[in-house]
């Protein structure tokens, strides 16, 4: 449904994307839903400019994020986008969304599936 206001399903992937994660990269996008880079980098850019979205260097990787001092605008849309990412079922959400996108906090218990 996001991707017929918006026009593009890369920019919904893009908004599940950042709702999920809570901030997120291009390349990170891409190898998640599988689409190209070029297409989520200039959605990015796109969004920026509209300024729905900031960015930060860390290191050499430029991370995007909802900006919420843009909150009369960015809020509302927000709260769109938790609709469309709670209706997605739970097994897709597992799919789409098992990179694990930062290190285990230190000596936390790690349980392991035995496959029988």
């Amino acid at each position: 449904m996001l991707d017929k206001i918006l026009g593009s399903k890369t920019a919904q992937k893009i908004f599940l994307h950042l709702f999920h994660y809570g901030e997120s990269y291009p390349s990170a996008v891409a190898k998640d839903f599988k689409v190209s880079l070029s297409q989520v980098q200039r959605q990015f850019d796109r969004f920026e400019e509209a300024g729905i979205i900031i960015s930060k260097l860390q290191g050499r990787t430029r991370v995007y994020k909802f900006n919420l001092k843009n909150g009369a605008i960015v809020k509302p849309f927000k709260e769109l986008v938790k609709v469309i990412y709670d209706s997605i079922p739970l097994k897709e959400k597992e799919e789409i969304f098992s990179t694990r996108r930062r290190p285990r906090k230190a000596g936390k218990y790690v349980i392991r599936k035995v496959n029988k």
